[in-house]
């Protein structure tokens, strides 16, 4: 029998197989293979635990390889497969010839720790074919959630010896599973949002079709309020999308322990202090950064122009492909990153421009340098840019409005994209050029108010196509097959700023 392990590299990750070899010589253990410091420190763990959980740890001289030598290993969740290949090498476990999988962290007194990643390592185990699996139990319910495989949890090197033997022999094994908790929504909804219905409108179409949103005005305008609340109204996520974020926020090692597939799309919101590696992805451990952990949800981004600007200049290609490559000292990897990016604003330095009672000191080159930050080529993917100012004193006494039917209206436009697309489904924003003709056909009247329109908005032909698909989706939302003439002129009003100048030359 031989034991696999798995390597977290980038979202596929590696099959790592472990070989012991025990032979006469001074007593000690050597771990090959390029392991990390936390690797080469399982010497002394699995040592420990192998006597803590009542077995002999041989007094020999131990070799284990960890194969393919030419990948680094990292972290502590080899020590529960290493312990299990030694004591098997020693004649203290059964072997049938069959390879198993098995992933975690050993305490000194034997018990099993949970680990990152289970979800990925269990899909490379059962795509290699491996029937069973050895996992901690604090981390069952995340690899059962591929429906696949023999999988049991473990809670001590004891018990993963005790199910070997009932794998071998053919005994039942107990592994039932606790209830999974059903956890309410988390955020705050719409509802306590008043006087300002126009804002809740864009903000309903751009989650109902994933566009690409920038919100800029004084401070106090509701921009950081309104973003904050658009998880409250974004549809659950489908098994498939579920798979793949559970699977990149266990790579990262943020799903909470004893859970299962995540229901929720994600919302992040990254401090304007964060670095490329920690946005984009990367660093020493290879590990998802903040676009891949918005992966199906939403990347918020508040004061924009205060990011640095590599980092903001770096999400354009994401935002086109859907993923993220990234190069590492000649190791290139991969993770999914398609999100919907918000982006909120000042309009000025100073916060002043645009607000009544205050005055605004910046210059225009001040003003220039505050924008440029964004750029052109990144602003040009933000399909709509709303503006926004403070709400008056009255708009406290406002009636909010049904977040319910919001929420229903943005279900209903979903489930029209996910009809039209069929297998394939994809947001409305991600229509493909070829088939933007077939999904988003205008009468020749409107074709023509269409190009007058954009040529007096100046708008790219990147902009134009923003603005069908942007009409695509109010269409969808008031469940109409045909783009209307209301329809197109509304998705205008959401794309009429920031292809000037800088923002505020288009009003």
């Amino acid at each position: 029998m031989g034991w696999s392990s798995f390597a977290a590299v980038g979202y596929d990750g590696r099959l790592v197989t472990i070989e012991v070899d025990i032979r006469r010589g001074i007593p000690g253990m050597e771990i090959v293979g390029l392991p990390g410091s936390a690797v080469r420190e399982a010497r002394e763990r699995v040592r420990i635990a192998v006597r803590n959980s009542g077995f002999l740890f041989p007094r020999d001289r131990i070799l284990v390889n960890l194969s393919p030598a030419d990948l680094p290993k990292s972290g502590s969740a080899y020590d529960l497969p290493i312990a299990l290949a030694v004591l098997e090498a020693a004649g203290q476990v059964p072997s049938d010839g069959r390879e198993r999988f098995a992933l975690g962290e050993l305490l000194l007194s034997g018990e099993v720790r949970p680990v990152p990643g289970i979800i990925s390592a269990a899909a490379a185990g059962i795509a290699a074919r491996i029937g069973d699996f050895l996992v901690p139990r604090q981390n069952l319910r995340e690899a059962r959630a591929l429906e696949a495989g023999r999988i049991c949890g473990v809670s001590s090197l004891g018990e993963a010896v005790r199910i070997v033997d009932s794998f071998i022999s053919g005994a039942p094994i107990p592994d039932a599973l606790p209830p999974e908790e059903n956890r309410p929504p988390s955020g705050e909804g719409f509802d306590d949002i008043r006087g300002l219905g126009f804002l809740k409108r864009a903000l309903e179409v751009a989650v109902a079709g994933r566009h690409h949103v920038l919100l800029f005005g004084p401070p106090g305008g509701g921009k950081t309020m309104a973003a904050s609340r658009i998880p409250s109204v974004q549809p659950p996520l489908t098994r498939e999308e579920a798979l793949e974020v559970t699977r990149i926020h266990s790579l990262a090692g943020i799903l909470p322990p004893d859970s299962g597939l995540l229901r929720e799309r994600p919302f992040r919101i990254p401090h304007h202090s964060a670095s490329l590696e920690g946005v984009i992805g990367g660093g020493r451990n290879l590990s998802p950064g903040e676009i891949s952990l918005a992966h199906c949800g939403t990347l918020f981004l508040d004061e924009a122009p205060e990011f640095r600007r590599n980092i903001l200049q770096s999400l354009r290609e994401p935002m086109e492909e859907g993923r993220v490559s990234v190069v590492r000292a000649g190791r290139r990897f991969w993770f999914p990153s398609d999100f919907q990016l918000v982006l909120a604003a000042n309009p000025c330095p100073c916060g002043n421009l645009g607000r009544d009672e205050k005055i605004c000191l910046c210059g225009r080159d001040e003003l220039f340098r505050y924008w440029r930050r964004l750029g052109g080529a990144l602003l040009d993917r933000v399909d709509i840019r709303f503006p926004l100012a403070p709400p008056g004193a009255d708009a406290v006494m406002a009636e909010a409005g049904s977040a319910g039917k919001m929420r229903e209206r943005i279900a209903g436009a979903a489930e029209i994209q996910r009809r039209r697309g069929g297998s394939r489904w994809v947001w409305n924003s991600r229509i493909p050029p070829g088939r933007l003709k077939q999904l988003c056909p205008l009468p020749p009247e409107l074709e023509e108010a269409l190009t007058g329109v954009a040529e007096k908005l100046r708008l790219s032909s990147r902009g134009v196509v923003s603005v069908l698909k942007i009409a695509r989706t109010i269409a969808d939302l008031e469940g109409s097959a045909p783009i209307a003439k209301e329809h197109l002129f509304e998705a205008f009003q959401y794309r009429r700023y920031g292809d000037g100048d800088y923002l505020w030359a288009s009003d």
